[in-house]
């Protein structure tokens, strides 16, 4: 592997030369500069980047802390943390939400990070003060829960997305719409129901119990949405629509309902949140709301950048604003009210047979 001494060997300058090219640092004529960077070139001469952190007080890392790694929502925030960090010559380590969350926030903290990117950090915010974090090292968030932060972040307003997802409905004459979603202990905790009860209360509509459909924190997978629309059908709950709090849960519901008979829109319709890529590809092509989740991560890496370099900043907190995207999921509720209680009686039987059925396999 090419060192200095091989560059400046190479370039017919001192080490003392490529040092200062390399950190941008003291006067280097232009010519003698191009040579450098020849060399360098033709070497395929890497920095020691551990050497120039430690000299200069900054590394070029980041760490980037998010909930869930089986969320494809998140990868496409990575990739707009990625993109904008490797234009300004940064990387980042990535750390899931795990059990002994002190562990890698020690490791953080102890380490060679210039700054940390928390992705919906409700579980940190349980063991740590972010604020008192980002005293400590450069931080910025993403907030999808409606939290204020005295951090740079950038925000996505979910109880507004829901509201309008619901109201969708709504308008197609859906009256019995359920809510599938994460479960809460204070309201404000969860802004996408927030968003759900505003549009059922707005139109005067009746939230019965058995629409709120609640699954455990941070299990808003597939295979969830899944179980509890399965459940939902076993216990003959009439319904025309569901507005789930993302696409995965959305597309397991989509899933469940259709073996069970279904149909999808034209006896229920399904709405979730996120516009991951999965929503254009299942059939029917989910309708959803899209948040522009590379623009997030984009924007949340130049706000850290920015934090740490002594950029201008103009403003530290940043909305990003989600659009309805309306595809084959949805449509006009058959009966403007609720499907019939017969009619979910069939279905709900259909699915406990196809599902007694997959057991015996």
């Amino acid at each position: 592997m090419a060192t200095n001494r091989d560059v400046a060997r190479l370039a017919g300058v001192s080490p003392a030369t490529v040092s200062r090219v390399l950190n941008d640092s003291g006067y280097v004529a232009p010519d003698v500069r191009d040579r450098v960077q020849r060399a360098i070139a033709e070497l395929n001469y890497v920095p020691n980047r551990l050497a120039r952190g430690l000299r200069k007080q900054r590394f070029a890392q980041i760490a980037c802390v998010l909930p869930s790694i089986r969320n494809p929502f998140y990868h496409e925030i990575l990739l707009g943390i990625q993109e904008a960090g490797l234009a300004r010559g940064y990387t980042f380590s990535l750390f899931h939400r795990i059990a002994k969350k002190e562990e890698y926030l020690k490791v953080i903290l102890g380490g060679f990070y210039d700054g940390i990117i928390f992705l919906s950090p409700f579980e940190v915010e349980k063991v740590y003060n972010i604020a008192e974090i980002g005293e400590v090292l450069p931080t910025v968030v993403y907030d999808d829960r409606g939290h204020p932060f005295s951090v740079p972040h950038v925000y996505v307003n979910l109880r507004e997305t829901m509201y309008t997802n619901v109201t969708k409905l709504i308008e197609q004459g859906h009256r019995g719409i359920l809510f599938l979603g994460y479960e809460f202990a204070v309201e404000t905790d969860n802004p996408r129901y927030l968003g759900y009860m505003d549009a059922m209360r707005e139109h005067g509509l009746k939230v019965l119990p058995e629409y709120l459909q609640f699954i455990a924190d941070f299990d808003d997978t597939l295979s969830v949405g899944y179980k509890r629309m399965t459940t939902v059908l076993q216990q003959r709950i009439p319904f025309t629509a569901v507005a789930a709090s993302n696409d995965l849960l959305a597309i397991g519901a989509m899933r469940a309902l259709q073996q069970a008979g279904v149909r999808i829109p034209e006896d229920v319709s399904v709405v979730g949140v996120d516009d991951i890529e999965m929503a254009r590809l299942v059939t029917p092509a989910l309708s959803t709301a899209r948040v522009p989740k590379r623009q997030i991560g984009t924007r949340l890496m130049e706000l850290l950048l920015g934090t740490i370099c002594g950029d201008e900043v103009t403003s530290s907190t940043i909305e990003v604003r989600t659009s309805y995207v309306e595809r084959e999921s949805t449509g006009p509720s058959a009966t403007g009210t609720q499907l019939t209680q017969a009619s979910h009686a069939s279905a709900g039987v259909d699915a406990m047979d196809r599902t007694e059925k997959m057991r015996g396999a």
